[in-house]
């Protein structure tokens, strides 16, 4: 078996560090407190927990860090930090990031947390409850209500539409 060495070259540069299972927060630390740039990016995700739905911070690739480092001073340090797996490679090269990648993710990352617009809900639209005692109806969207983030549904119930008003993340598109 022919062993491929890694092609290295120095210089400031944005990789992708690959994190062992939930360990991306470690590895910020451990990498942060070398003294290298590093961006874990989060997305707010609602789960369930227990019984309930509960908004949690999640990040958004699994796994994965972004971290900005010359790799011939400190990519063994960062390499060999605790919670690492490796460094995302394409065959016998570390792949880097652009710089302007990295950018335009932190520009839709106000503070660390990815800010998600779910597309506007039109009226008239027909609609799915995802939860509660009307799961897996439809129903046709009405409105968002000023203020919150509810809407208000309109439910075919007993031969006559019924308005009904929910949470927005209760309902998804058809």
């Amino acid at each position: 078996m022919e062993a491929r060495s890694l092609e290295l070259e120095g210089g400031l540069r944005w990789y992708v560090i690959r994190t062992k299972p939930r360990k991306e927060t470690v590895v910020e630390k451990r990498i942060g407190d070398l003294g290298l740039e590093v961006f874990l990016p989060w997305l707010r995700s609602r789960r369930r927990i227990g019984s309930r739905y509960q908004w949690v911070l999640v990040p958004p690739f699994p796994g994965y860090l972004f971290c900005r480092l010359d790799l011939l001073l400190s990519g063994k340090a960062a390499r060999y930090a605790p919670g690492v797996k490796d460094f995302v490679k394409f065959g016998s090269r570390i792949a880097e990031i652009e710089e302007d990648v990295v950018s335009s993710i932190r520009v839709r990352c106000p503070g660390g947390v990815a800010e998600m617009k779910p597309r506007p809900y039109r009226t008239g639209e027909h609609v799915m409850i995802k939860e509660g005692p009307f799961a897996g109806l439809e129903a046709i969207f009405e409105q968002e209500m000023m203020g919150s983030e509810r809407i208000a549904i309109l439910l075919e119930l007993l031969g006559r539409q019924t308005r009904l008003v929910l949470s927005s993340e209760m309902i998804a598109r058809v």
